[in-house]
């Protein structure tokens, strides 16, 4: 009996194969050569560990070159698991196991290759985060990605570069994620999320945090676009949401139908992981998520407790709003996610006298209600401090969050003793009334509007005056689209001829638009041609006061999508480097159509992308004019 024949004996009656069942050790090294094509390197690997001393050399040779010769990718795989689990078998063979590996990482000549490739990928990982393989020589694999990988390599390449950023860091790291994007986008996009997600909560500074919040779930948004699978993608964008909603005071309700969307989130993510096994060098990660959803909802019903002036089982909810207010220690990350979420729960302890007694009468037994006594003073410290504030500041900080309720009841007896909750419900009915105020008449223009400005709410520079212009701006850039579809040329006259002809040019579009612009936002500086920005020259400038929103104009012959408008990001993001990340990009479409030209709500769409070696989102409308008109009747 050969030896393939005497391990495929023993598989079919389910024993453990041992060199005994095979005639030992020089038996192997005899048939080697039919050894090494026949898919038993699993079994050699557990051979070579339970052999005795005094045949190591022969089975580590037989092993070497066993990895070598892997006849398939599934092969290599589960060897490579059992040789790595075995940490004396692993550090003898690590060192000649590498160059092997390596060779296959960078032979990537078909699909079956990819997968070997990859597999070798994961294994020289493993092998460095068990210290038995000098981690540079991995980093530098990584880091060296050339040319077009596969999807399939990618996407594994991706997942194992986000791994090696959360063990040792490394901009070189992100850089190659980034470039990884065009072959896997969705696993790319996840990992450059996570990192910008950890790198937001490690700032000390609100703008800074929000602005990585804003771009980290930009990337989360990008991976779920691209996969619709991507259910992980999908709970890290709730979370996100969820807390930005603990710091801005969002209410109970609409907190729950975030949590709501994490948890839907996560029931199909682990319908997912159900399907295989989850490796263990990537446990740790699911661990983090699991921390994620404890925290929201813990926050979920945070919200609720610190609305209320006293609390019924005062010790138990204590103890749930020390979770939240300890919220960096739950999911070990920075000093930014307590910036977030501690000045929500200090500020309601001052508010509410009965909290604040509750806290004194737990501190004074924290042993006996289980109340952490550190955490708790921690807590009563923040509490004091606030409440020593001048009225006048902590007035001037209430305000700042309704704006329009402050303008109304400015004066007012009593408006200072309104209760937040309140407040929030009432500056929400006024920002409605004030939306509904200046609505347009066309109902999908109106719609157009509405989806347009949600679409950038998570831009941190839309708010204040720089939210007032852009709406403007939007408001007038909708009304021109519509306008150069429904007037004809006895309306506008020979302004918009460019319209109907097949040679139109990108000027004419600049020359109607500006004066369009121009004679109806009075209150804007309005220019064309505007040189010393992003060091060119800006097509159309719409300045308000220190705040300027640039318009880039092209021509495009052909069909005009989101795929051909992304081309132009490029020179569009450039202008909003050194001013508000909001800018207009404006394409003429000149294309033969057969039939009519596409709907208003076709011509015009939101896109946010951030741009390699940057963290910042920068955000774009979109808006085509479709030229080459022809009237109904010559339809």
């Amino acid at each position: 009996m050969t030896v393939i024949e005497a391990i495929s004996s023993c598989l079919a009656q389910g024993e453990v194969v041992t060199l005994e069942h095979v005639g030992g050790a020089n038996r192997l090294e005899a048939e080697r050569d039919a050894l090494l094509q026949a898919p038993f390197l699993d079994v050699l690997v557990t051979m070579t560990i339970a052999a005795p001393v005094t045949d190591q050399m022969i089975l580590d040779a037989l092993l070497t070159d066993g990895f070598a010769a892997a006849p398939s990718p599934t092969v290599l795989r589960d060897a490579a698991h059992l040789l790595i689990e075995a940490p004396h078998l692993r550090d003898r063979l690590a060192r000649a196991l590498t160059p092997i590996l390596v060779a296959k990482v960078t032979d990537r000549s078909d699909p079956r290759t990819d997968l070997m490739a990859s597999y070798a990928l994961e294994a020289l990982f493993r092998l460095t985060l068990a210290d038995a393989v000098n981690r540079h020589r991995l980093l530098a694999l990584l880091t060296e990605i050339d040319g077009t990988p596969s999807e399939l390599f990618a996407a594994h390449a991706a997942k194992l570069l986000g791994v090696a950023f959360t063990q040792w860091g490394g901009d070189d790291l992100i850089e190659a994620l980034e470039r990884l994007l065009p072959a896997a986008e969705a696993e790319a996009a996840f990992e450059l999320g996570l990192i910008t997600l950890g790198d937001g909560l490690e700032q000390a500074s609100m703008p800074d945090i929000l602005s990585r919040l804003e771009a980290a779930q930009l990337r989360f948004r990008q991976a779920a676009r691209t996969d619709e699978d991507r259910a992980d993608a999908v709970a890290y964008d709730a979370i996100i949401d969820m807390i930005r909603g603990f710091w801005n005071e969002t209410g109970a309700a609409d907190l729950h139908a975030t949590l709501f969307r994490l948890e839907r989130a996560i029931a199909d993510r682990q319908a997912l992981l159900q399907v295989g096994s989850l490796p263990p060098w990537l446990a740790p990660r699911a661990d983090r998520e699991i921390a994620w959803v404890r925290l929201a909802r813990r926050a979920r019903r945070a919200v609720d407790d610190l609305s209320r002036p006293s609390w019924l089982n005062a010790a138990a909810t204590l103890n749930t709003v020390l979770a939240v207010y300890d919220a960096e220690r739950t999911v070990k990350s920075g000093p930014g996610l307590s910036l977030l979420v501690r000045p929500r729960i200090e500020a309601a302890f001052v508010r509410e006298r009965g909290l604040a007694e509750h806290l004194d009468q737990l501190l004074l037994e924290p042993d006996v209600f289980g109340i952490e006594a550190g955490l708790a003073a921690q807590l009563r410290d923040g509490v004091q401090r606030r409440s020593e504030e001048t009225e006048a500041s902590r007035k001037a900080e209430e305000n700042a969050s309704y704006p329009l309720l402050t303008s109304v009841l400015h004066g007012l007896p009593g408006a200072d003793q309104l209760p937040q909750i309140a407040a929030a419900a009432l500056e929400s009915a006024l920002g409605q009334q004030t939306d509904q105020a200046e609505r347009f008449l066309n109902p999908v223009i109106n719609q157009l509007f509405r989806e347009l400005t949600a679409a950038v709410t998570s831009c941190t520079d839309y708010h204040g005056e720089t939210k007032d212009g852009f709406d403007a701006l939007l408001a007038q850039i909708l009304m021109f689209c519509a306008d150069r579809q429904d007037a004809g040329r006895k309306q506008l006259g020979p302004r918009t001829d460019y319209l109907r002809a097949d040679d139109a040019k990108e000027g004419d579009l600049q020359s109607d638009l500006r004066q369009f612009v121009k004679g109806n936002l009075t209150t804007a500086e309005v220019l064309t041609e505007v040189e010393g920005i992003a060091t060119g020259r800006s097509d159309i400038y719409v300045g308000f006061g220190g705040v300027r929103f640039i318009s880039e104009l092209k021509r495009h012959f052909g069909a005009v999508d989101r795929e051909v408008a992304k081309t132009y990001f490029g020179q569009a993001g450039a202008y909003q480097a050194t001013n508000v990340r909001l800018g207009f990009l404006g394409i003429l479409e000149l294309v033969d159509r057969p039939g009519p030209s596409p709907t208003i709500a076709d011509c015009l769409w939101h896109a946010d992308y951030i741009p390699e070696g940057s963290t910042l989102a920068r955000h774009i409308i979109v808006f085509r004019v479709p030229g080459m008109l022809r009237t109904p009747s010559s339809l």
